[in-house]
């Protein structure tokens, strides 16, 4: 009587054990699919983010977006609904808004995409489909069309380039100008 009440707890206990061990692999192998939800080439995505950055000439940006995903192997931070705040090391502050922006971390370049405006402190608003800037040069250019606002001013045309340092903004082609009564 005790051999096949042995042989039954020692079945039961091997089918417990079995049970288990295929489970257990069965989470592990959950776990890898749930883990992988980035591409390869990406090293990082973070939600809700803020980027601080000051430059060498004292220059600092504030970069928001709703999502950022790094790319380390690049040096590029890809951004979802970005607004970036630029306050120069004189005071003038700026702000720029887009659908998506590209951040190279190295060169402090940066790419904005999609329904761009940039709005300063003195009231001046320009609005673009793209919008580049390059940090070595000081330089906001873009080829698509732009329209630039202000109390005085409505100036339209095709491409622009702003000279951060010298203040200086030229619109490259196509220009009409509307100067507005005041009021």
């Amino acid at each position: 009587m005790k051999k096949p009440v042995l042989v039954t707890v020692a079945l039961v206990l091997v089918a417990v054990f079995a049970t288990l061990i295929f489970l257990w692999e069965q989470g592990k192998e959950a776990g890898k699919k749930i883990l992988k939800v980035l591409p390869d080439h990406v090293d990082m995505q973070v939600n809700d983010v803020l980027y601080t950055d000051v430059s060498a000439d004292g220059s600092k940006w504030e970069i928001r977006a709703k999502t950022v995903t790094f790319v380390r192997k690049e040096n590029l931070a890809l951004f979802d609904q970005v607004v970036a705040k630029v306050i120069q090391s004189d005071g003038r502050t700026f702000i720029m808004t887009g659908k998506n922006g590209r951040f190279w971390t190295v060169t402090k370049d940066l790419d904005v995409t999609g329904d761009v405006v940039i709005i300063s402190d003195k009231g001046d608003r320009i609005t673009m489909d793209v919008l580049r800037y390059s940090e070595r040069d000081k330089i906001l250019s873009t080829d698509s069309d732009v329209t630039l606002d202000n109390d005085t001013t409505r100036l339209k045309g095709k491409g622009m380039r702003i000279d951060i340092n010298k203040r200086h903004v030229l619109i490259m082609s196509q220009v009409n100008a509307i100067i507005k009564a005041k009021k």
